[in-house]
């Protein structure tokens, strides 16, 4: 006979985790008791004692709270993996679960080891990825999650610190499947166990002012200037894909979410080259205002008195040496020296870079080296590339962020490396890519870095696929990145992101 629904009280007094969130006013903490009252255990073997949940699954194990209907909720608890390769995590708005490894329907966050990421997926008699993220899982060790979900946004934290003490969400994303539900456990191929399980109604969405990407359509390849409370933004203008024949595209904004068109800041008729304008980058010096972008697949220069333009080549002319293609972008150090860096071919795309000359228009050809080439499986998805090089230094280390694969792949990701030396040698992040495609938002990826309105928050500012089957034209998007400190080596780059629900617009005085 199908038990009603108890509340909080009722169920605790009966080992039951079964709940009516209407009942819950605060937050509630059940428990494991010995025989799992209350528990249906779907497949691999369970055990429970003195409030902690163990289980074992070869291939899997999965177990469910008895009658608990979940719609919009925020569950939080420990997990431990104690195998060297395998997954473990929460099951939600499940419903229809049983023995087998994808068997079940609702969604799925867990951990994995070996591989070190997190991942997010749904069972549909079949498994679909969402999203993942590179996580350092060691076997043995307890990890903090906290999963909220609040009509069709999912947003989950791994060792769940508030953002406001340094921690970003691991995934923050809108799917619309599975609106309720029940919820449970899932082990694959290992032993993991689970405790501090607390349940309680989600917190309302907050009713501030919000944007949602994307923040403008048609362009790809962003370069930010923040000049004088105004952000310029040139790109690649997308509705002219694939010749492009026209000219680098401008927009401008006040508060990075809502931009204004300029038109052609760079036209066909004042540069060199007939085609393929394509990735700008843009500094200044004295005065002048320097436009780096590709035409024609060589990179080329023009100058300006003001950011809106025109720009203008005086002598219409690629830069030199001719192995300068794509990509240019423009780094200043401490004392000075500037740095130039671009993608050269060579069977694949590679990173290069040199010391930039007083001029801004040419390089030290005696400094130029390739700073990275495509040697990790990430980067090449649809061709070997490593393309959009974008640097920032922060502590005394360089760190080289850059796009992997083609653009037109769904899997079109961030990555970054890190030097003591603008020329380095680098060494690329172990966990690869930063930001990545996810099941609704791809080609996430050619980037560059700005700050918010008043300085506090640094935003990664990147382009998007149209939607999940049309590249073209690719959309524009901003997010927030930050350094998360460490106590043993560099601090890390993390990227709330890519997002597609409401955020929080950047924070202005």
């Amino acid at each position: 006979m199908k038990l009603p629904l108890l509340c909080f009280q009722t169920a605790m007094r009966l080992c039951l985790p079964i709940f009516c969130l209407s009942c819950l006013h605060a937050e509630e903490t059940p428990d494991f008791n010995q025989r799992l009252t209350g528990w249906d255990q779907k497949d691999g073997t369970w055990e429970g004692a003195r409030g902690e949940l163990k289980g074992e699954g070869t291939p899997s194990a999965k177990i469910l709270a008895k009658e608990a209907e979940l719609g919009d909720f925020e569950l939080e608890f420990e997990i431990r993996l104690d195998s060297p390769e395998m997954q473990a995590g929460v099951l939600f708005r499940t419903s229809e679960a049983g023995a087998g490894v994808d068997n079940f329907q609702g969604y799925y966050i867990g951990l994995v080891t070996g591989d070190d990421h997190v991942v997010w997926g749904a069972g549909e008699n079949d498994w679909r990825e969402i999203a993942r993220k590179p996580l350092r899982v060691k076997p043995g060790e307890w990890t903090d999650m906290k999963i909220q979900a609040v009509g069709e946004r999912i947003t989950a934290y791994v060792n769940a610190l508030p953002v406001a003490e340094g921690r970003f969400p691991k995934f923050d994303g809108l799917d619309s499947v599975f609106k309720r539900g029940g919820y449970g456990f899932r082990i694959l191929d290992g032993k993991a166990m689970f405790r501090n399980l607390k349940l309680k109604k989600a917190a309302p969405l907050a009713t501030g002012k919000t944007y949602t990407n994307p923040v403008q359509s048609d362009g790809a390849d962003p370069v930010v200037l923040k000049h004088e409370g105004t952000y310029y933004l040139y790109c690649t203008y997308t509705p002219d894909f694939p010749k492009m024949v026209n000219g680098i595209r401008l927009y401008t904004s006040p508060d990075l979410v809502k931009w204004e068109d300029k038109g052609y800041v760079l036209k066909n008729a004042d540069s060199w080259g007939d085609s393929r304008f394509w990735a700008p980058d843009i500094v200044e010096k004295d005065g002048v205002f320097y436009l780096y972008y590709a035409t024609d697949e060589r990179m080329a220069v023009a100058t300006a008195k003001s950011p809106l333009g025109p720009f203008k080549q005086k002598i219409q002319a690629p830069m030199l040496p001719d192995s300068i293609k794509i990509d240019g972008h423009v780094f200043q150090d401490d004392d000075g020296q500037r740095y130039f860096y671009y993608v050269h071919f060579n069977g694949r795309n590679e990173i290069w870079g040199g010391k930039l000359n007083d001029d801004m228009m040419t390089v030290d050809e005696s400094s130029l080296k390739r700073m990275l080439k495509p040697d990790h499986r990430w980067e090449e998805d649809m061709g070997r590339v490593v393309e959009g090089p974008e640097m920032i230094k922060h502590k005394g280390v360089y760190y080289l962020t850059y796009a992997g694969s083609h653009f037109e792949s769904p899997n079109y990701g961030v990555g970054y490396a890190t030097s003591t030396s603008p020329l380095g040698p680098w060494k690329k992040y172990e966990f690869n890519p930063i930001m990545k495609s996810t099941g609704y938002a791809h080609g996430t990826a050619h980037h560059c870095l700005t700050t918010s309105p008043d300085g506090s928050e640094m935003f990664i500012v990147y382009h998007r696929h149209n939607s999940l089957t049309k590249t073209e034209p690719r959309q524009l998007c901003i997010d927030r990145i930050h350094f998360v400190p460490q106590t043993d080596g560099e601090d890390i780059l993390e990227v709330w992101g890519p997002t597609s629900s409401p955020q929080p617009i950047p924070s202005a005085k």
